[in-house]
């Protein structure tokens, strides 16, 4: 197919797309259960850090191939002004890319449109909705059936979601694309995240407090039998979160133990890291030789 130079730009980077996504997402889905055990040994909340961004790792790093090398060594080498052919291969492999991404908003709406359904309609309820501006849905029902201790306990927990912006967190998890279209290849990471996300507001909200530990552990029980077999809603956060992880969660509240010592954190050294890993991409012999690939691509 002749395609103008603007067309093959974008052909290009969505065939590019497709196959660094593809292949780091592979390697991402081959070292989760490893992945998930390392995590583990560390808090909660830094479990949880860890795992969202192995989780996004795939496509951030195909988009950064795209924009620090395919996009400058397309502008910088290609003539601008030409019309060429673009083979078959790099056509399905653009169509596969910008499918992925189509899937993931597809996915996206999904989620939104039954989260809005299932917080409208479920009663009993007790969860924080929104992105920008979350709010606290309660019902009648769960405040009935609460002391005031295991209520304050249930809204702490929800505050800790809150302030750690967990359901933001929640749609870059939709809207991430995954390798192949409408493939679920993350699953396995997808709810270690949530348990350790749980965990991680479960320990906010009570501060090693044993009394508060009991609350809340008395506000899941409650609330769990309120809200037997009752549908979650992808983006938001109840309080009982994934229902197959609460005895474990009720568990932890019940016989506290030590967190991890918290390891220094290196923001800045990562920051330096990917700077330099930015600036191999722009050297001129690196975009020469990305050129030649692109142009084989092409073919």
């Amino acid at each position: 197919m002749i395609l103008s130079y603007s067309w093959r730009l974008l052909c290009l980077s969505a065939a590019v797309f497709f196959l660094v996504n593809l292949a780091a997402g592979s390697a991402v889905a081959l070292v989760a259960p490893v992945a998930v055990r390392f995590a583990g040994r560390s808090a909660p909340s830094r479990a949880a850090r860890f795992l969202l961004a192995l989780r996004l790792l795939p496509p951030i790093l195909a988009v950064i191939v795209v924009l620090s090398v395919c996009v400058p060594s397309f502008l910088w080498l290609e003539p601008g002004a030409s019309a060429e052919h673009v083979g078959s291969p790099c056509l399905v492999l653009a169509a596969l890319g910008a499918a992925v991404c189509i899937a993931a908003a597809v996915r996206s709406r999904r989620a939104a449109i039954f989260s809005r359904r299932v917080l409208r309609t479920q009663s009993p309820c007790l969860a924080l909705a929104g992105l920008l501006r979350p709010r606290f849905i309660v019902s009648p029902a769960v405040r009935a059936v609460l002391t005031p201790d295991q209520f304050a306990a249930a809204l702490a927990h929800e505050r800790a979601h809150w302030h750690s912006r967990d359901n933001l967190k929640r749609l870059l998890l939709l809207l991430s694309p995954g390798p192949l279209p409408f493939f679920h290849w993350s699953t396995h990471l997808d709810r270690a995240w949530s348990r350790f996300t749980e965990w991680a507001a479960d320990d906010r909200a009570v501060s090693n407090d044993p009394v508060r530990s009991l609350s809340l552990a008395a506000a899941l029980v409650h609330v769990a039998r309120l809200q037997a077999n009752a549908p979650a809603a992808p983006l938001a956060t109840s309080l009982l979160g994934e229902t197959p992880d609460l005895a474990a969660r009720i568990d932890r509240l019940l016989h506290p133990v030590p967190a991890p010592e918290r390891q220094p954190s290196h923001p800045g050294l990562t920051a330096v890291l990917a700077g330099v890993f930015i600036a191999i991409l722009l050297q001129p012999s690196t975009l020469a030789a990305a050129h030649r690939i692109l142009e084989r691509l092409m073919e």
